[in-house]
């Protein structure tokens, strides 16, 4: 997991368990059915809404997300220069030999060794990121619908609760729970909404615009390749995908 999301969780969860304690006791604000209504109605919901594989998928994605990427792009820019050096002092058929982590990279060198031509990768690339893009979306669309339920479901909650008081006005026992569901179980929306599925929707996306930049990456280094074009002026236009700040040291 990587530390802007262990931050923002960890800040976000302090500051509302601190205005608790500020507020009271923890106690006042811990309410199981409330917490059943919120996390269990936003999930069922939305399971109603798409394909059970589809669903779990967006889970599977949703915290695939929370994890640290596999690979940068400063990575894959000094694979794609090694590349290039190789084929420049050899051929392209050297690149044969040459062993590459990334996958999809593989995949695009393993095609211009096998005589590919690049206008034919690169229909293969956009096809790819078309369908990474379409992907992604739908994954995305599913966590931000959870967003959307959750404070739904509080409100459901809420109204359930109100229903019990004004059932039960003649019964001082039955309205204290009845309040504490009302009113807890709209906070609980709020929370799992703005604390979990609207930031896990955005990185979400996030992730998919890391993955996309990689893809032109590949693309653009696949056809200096097949040119012959300098290494060092290779790195030069990939790093261009990247912030400065971020760019590696390597003058290679």
């Amino acid at each position: 997991m990587d530390i802007g999301t262990i931050i923002g969780f960890v800040g976000a969860f302090a500051l509302v368990i601190i205005s608790m304690i500020l507020a009271g006791t923890l106690g006042m604000f811990w309410d199981f059915l409330s917490l059943i209504i919120v996390f269990g109605g936003a999930i069922f919901a939305t399971m109603i809404a798409f394909p059970i594989n589809v669903y779990l998928g967006a889970i599977k994605a949703a915290m695939k997300a929370l994890s640290l990427p596999t690979s940068n792009a400063n990575e894959l820019i000094d694979v794609a220069v090694e590349c290039a050096d190789t084929a420049r002092k050899g051929s392209v058929l050297a690149l044969e030999k040459v062993e590459i982590e990334h996958e999809f990279l593989a995949k695009t060198i393993r095609l211009l060794v096998d005589g590919y031509e690049p206008d034919t990768i690169n229909a293969m690339i956009d096809l790819e990121v078309d369908n990474l893009k379409a992907r992604h979306k739908k994954f995305r669309t599913i966590v931000a619908q959870l967003g959307e339920a959750a404070p739904a479901w509080g409100m459901i909650g809420t109204v359930i609760g109100l229903i019990v008081i004004m059932a039960n006005l003649s019964d001082p026992n039955a309205i204290g729970p009845g309040l504490a569901v009302a009113l807890i179980t709209t906070l609980y929306g709020a929370i799992v909404a703005n604390m979990l599925f609207i930031p896990l929707a955005g990185k979400l996306k996030y992730r998919t615009d890391e993955e996309v930049t990689q893809m032109e990456i590949i693309r653009e280094g696949i056809n200096s390749i097949s040119k012959g074009d300098n290494p060092r002026a290779l790195r030069q236009k990939l790093e261009t995908f990247i912030p400065p700040a971020e760019r590696s040291a390597s003058d290679d």
